[in-house]
């Protein structure tokens, strides 16, 4: 009989280590209580009254008390309750049922759900161990993860085995994974993978354990189909995963080792955007309970709202960052998960975090197939079954974890061969099957040689010499679909707003690009600030020769700024966009989304340059011209940055390439150097070489020269006139007098030999010429009648050297009468107001700028090339003359 102050210490002690316990050792220490009052078989009311006390104390739930109360009275009946037996046992209706061979008594195991407990009770006296040691009867045990029940007769009973039978009502779906004869060569020829074969099913975790080198990472990836095998076939219910890759990937999901998060985004964040694009029938309020009800169950609910940061600049543990980015694949319960080193990194407690939620995802009805390395006991007896590589990819062992430990000890002829756990503590050593595998010979002074006992090769003979795989006829369900892809439209909307949050997040990037480019401004602008007179210190923009240099380096900056923002761009979102492969998500969508938001950065930073910029020069009125023309090189920049990350495979490799992008785009802009002062491989007669015009910056530096000198307020007043006037003069003093000095030569040659052989291509030229002046002169000159030379003698001579004579004559006076109206609108202005006029000249006319698209300094104002005249000064106010419908190629500086 328990006396009174015995119930009172007991009591006490129980609320002593009530804060101290969890919930599953405040159950064991119940049954050891029931275990204790069980000896003696004396259930008196005060004693049942004290474990009805301790068990209120604990929080244990009425119906497992009842349970526990009733095993240790060997008292089965109860759904609770796996008997593993011979036969079914009438008698134990609500049991459920493994049968093994003959046994004296069953062996019954109690599962307590709510800490997802089992223990082992056994009361016969045959020879049962678990985990090598031995059971005695009438002794209740507690079956740890990983466990093997080795019976007296018979195959092992494995805790898999028993873990699945309580679950198997919570399995939606039945499937098969087969692996068969897998083997798979790297790129540069040697072999990764060698016949791998083995089946597994859903609820099972299982452990790929491997040398460093051995194969791990590679057989993972062909697992999940990133990498396709040289031969063999991987099935998921009989479905081919390489022929039907499209359509079985959401079925799949995929945890690499490297990190998949979004630093700049929250924990809440990084896992909304996620679930957003897995489902699109759900409404954003049931979204967001799916993400906060799976943040409840990764741990992570109370770090919601802090940013995750990068792996070095950490903001959330790694054990946090590891279960987040288990849970982006969680969200959307793909019905088999692969991870590579979840633990990699990670403290023993976070490790054992992670891999319990594994656990718990394989008990819930996934597939986890995992590899991991140097793994702790707690971790090893976790897995349901275990996959050995050696080096070069051969596979070794297939099967339960504690049991390869006495398998390779077996192989090894050690004397505790039978023994797979320490029979005090229970722990497994999982190095003991490296030590074994990588042991090495020893010479004769005892000093390892470097040379292993075993092969690789040697170790796969005696994997399939003694281990055979079962033959199983599984039962295939059809895989349901896992995912409900949003619409592009909807994709590109998510991207958006995703990639939006992430930079603004990022304090340093909005920061940088914010007052970067309005920095910059100042500092080019400020540099080139040229005054004239230093005297009088007054600044006059006409006088300014350093604008078509700050035009210049304002396509630079443009150029550099779209280079910058975008060449990591892809290349950092790498490995996400790879796992989002799994969603069958649309790239372009991410693209757009990409361009779009990188494209309104760079419209922001325009406008904040050119604001400062052309404030401080005073460049007034051409905003619009000089924002355009810096966003489309922008543009461009942000095209070819992106096309850059997604190439190459480093962030070194990309900021090395940048300035084969930058040189040639500087070089061919034409404002470096004359076109017609290169390489003549590249000069195209009266055109800008073909080179030039692929680079952005000959098109957009010169936009912004012309209009600058075009479309000002002053020069918009003459240009008209001007333009007529350049033609005319160029006409009159250039055009015409080479013209004629061409038919001398050709009437001289006709004259002395009375045949045309050496000046034929000076007749050739006059004729091309003709053909082009008879389009420009008929507009004002209709009636006139250009000389036909397709036979030349004296008086085609004559004929056409009046012709000669009549246009200049025509274009001397268009010359004249053009001057004269263009000096009635000067004296018209002047009349009204001098002072403004000249203000007007000073601020929005540029000399430099003039100089430079009338080609003042130019030599060679007239080139002959192929047969023809082609004039090479004032562009500015030539009209290119294309020579076919959409022919986009025409000479430097054009007005159009």
């Amino acid at each position: 009989m328990t006396s009174v102050k015995d119930s009172v210490k007991i009591l006490g002690i129980c609320k002593k280590i009530n804060k101290t316990l969890v919930q599953e050792q405040k159950v064991i220490v119940l049954v050891r209580l029931f275990e204790l009052i069980n000896n003696d078989r004396n259930y008196s009311v005060q004693r049942m009254a004290i474990l009805e006390t301790v068990a209120n104390v604990f929080n244990i739930k009425i119906n497992e008390f009842e349970s526990i109360k009733q095993y240790i009275n060997n008292n089965y009946e109860n759904q609770d309750i796996l008997l593993l037996s011979d036969k079914l046992l009438k008698r134990y209706e609500k049991c459920r049922f493994i049968l093994v061979d003959a046994l004296d008594e069953p062996i019954a195991i109690l599962r307590i759900p709510s800490v997802d407990l089992y223990l082992f009770h056994y009361n016969g006296k045959e020879s049962v161990s678990i985990n090598g040691m031995n059971v005695y009867p009438g002794r209740v045990y507690v079956l740890a993860k990983g466990s093997t029940i080795k019976l007296p007769r018979g195959k092992p009973v494995y805790y898999s085995d028993i873990a699945s039978r309580f679950l198997s009502e919570f399995h939606p779906v039945h499937f098969v994974y087969e692996v068969k004869n897998i083997w798979y060569r790297f790129p540069n020829g040697s072999l990764g993978l060698r016949g791998i074969s083995f089946t597994e099913q859903q609820g099972n975790l299982v452990g790929i354990i491997g040398a460093s080198g051995a194969g791990k990472t590679t057989l993972l990836n062909v697992l999940c189909g990133l990498e396709k095998p040289e031969k063999g076939e991987i099935l998921i219910n009989g479905v081919n995963l390489n022929l039907k890759y499209k359509d079985l990937k959401s079925v799949i999901g995929y945890v690499p080792q490297d990190d998949l998060l979004i630093e700049e985004l929250t924990v809440y964040e990084n896992l909304f955007f996620n679930a957003l694009f897995c489902f699109k029938n759900k409404s954003e309020l049931q979204i967001k309970e799916l993400v906060d009800k799976t943040l409840i169950n990764l741990g992570l609910f109370e770090i919601k709202d802090i940013k995750v940061g990068s792996v070095l600049n950490k903001t959330i543990s790694g054990g946090q960052r590891k279960r987040l980015n288990i849970g982006l694949e969680l969200i959307r319960e793909p019905a088999i998960l692969f991870v590579d080193e979840p633990t990699t990194g990670l403290s023993s407690r976070d490790a054992e975090n992670v891999m319990d939620l594994l656990r718990e995802l394989s008990l819930k009805g996934k597939l986890v197939i995992t590899s991991i390395h140097q793994p702790s006991s707690v971790i090893f007896k976790m897995f349901d079954k275990l996959l050995v590589l050696d080096n070069g990819g051969y596979l070794i062992y297939y099967g339960n974890p504690v049991e390869a430990v006495i398998y390779f000890k077996t192989i090894e002829n050690q004397i505790n061969s039978r023994i797979g756990e320490c029979p005090l503590c229970g722990n497994v050593n999982p190095e003991t099957i490296f030590n074994i595998i990588e042991s090495q010979v020893v010479d004769e002074y005892g000093k390892y040689t470097g040379k292993r006992k075993v092969e690789p090769e040697k170790w796969e003979e005696y994997y399939k010499n003694n281990i055979k795989p079962k033959s199983v006829d599984f039962k295939y369900d059809e895989l349901p679909k896992f995912l409900s892809v949003p619409s592009w439209l909807k994709q590109f909307k998510i991207y958006l707003l995703r990639d939006v949050l992430s930079k603004l997040g990022n304090r340093q990037f909005v920061l940088l690009n914010l007052f970067e480019a309005p920095l910059l401004g100042l500092i080019l602008s400020f540099i080139t600030r040229y005054v004239t007179d230093n005297a009088s210190g007054r600044y006059v923009f006409r006088e300014n020769d350093n604008i078509p240099v700050y035009i210049f380096m304002t396509l630079i900056v443009a150029l550099f700024l779209g280079l910058m923002i975008s060449a990591e761009q892809i290349f950092r979102d790498r490995k996400i966009i790879r796992r989002e492969a799994f969603l069958n998500l649309n790239r372009s969508a991410y693209l757009m989304a990409k361009i779009f938001v990188l494209f309104t950065i760079s419209a922001i930073q325009s406008a904040l340059f050119i604001l400062i910029a052309n404030k401080i020069l005073g460049v007034k009125d051409m905003f619009l011209y000089y924002w355009l023309a810096m966003l489309a090189t922008s543009f461009f920049a942000i095209i070819f940055g992106l096309n850059i990350s997604a190439t190459f495979n480093s962030a070194v490799t990309i900021y090395i390439s940048i300035p084969l992008v930058m040189v040639p785009m500087m070089v061919l802009s034409g404002a470096m150097f004359s076109f017609e002062k290169i390489n003549p491989v590249l000069v195209s007669a009266g055109k800008t070489p073909l080179i030039a015009d692929l680079m952005p910056t000959r098109w957009t530096y010169e936009a912004v020269m012309v209009n600058q000198f075009k479309e000002n307020k002053y020069t918009k007043i003459f240009y008209p006139y001007d333009k007529i006037s350049s033609i005319c003069d160029f006409k009159q003093v250039y055009y015409i007098p080479e013209l004629r000095k061409f038919l001398d030569s050709v009437y001289s040659e006709y004259y002395a030999t009375n045949k045309i052989i050496k000046s034929k291509i000076f007749l050739n030229t006059i004729r091309n010429e003709f053909k082009k002046l008879k389009n420009e002169i008929k507009p004002f000159y209709k009636y006139i009648n250009i000389p036909d030379l397709t036979e030349f003698n004296k008086n085609k001579y004559i004929e056409t050297m009046n012709f000669l004579n009549e246009i200049s004559n025509k274009y001397n006076l268009i010359f004249l009468r053009v001057r004269e109206q263009k000096e009635k609108v000067f004296n018209e202005i002047m009349s009204k107001d001098k002072s403004s006029f000249y203000r007007i000249y000073d601020d929005y006319y540029n000399e430099s700028i003039g100089d430079i698209v009338t080609k003042v300094y130019e030599k060679r104002k007239i080139i002959y090339s192929d047969e023809q005249l082609i004039q090479n000064i004032d562009p500015i106010y030539l009209d290119p003359n294309p020579a076919v419908k959409f022919d986009f190629r025409a000479h430097f500086m054009a007005p159009v």
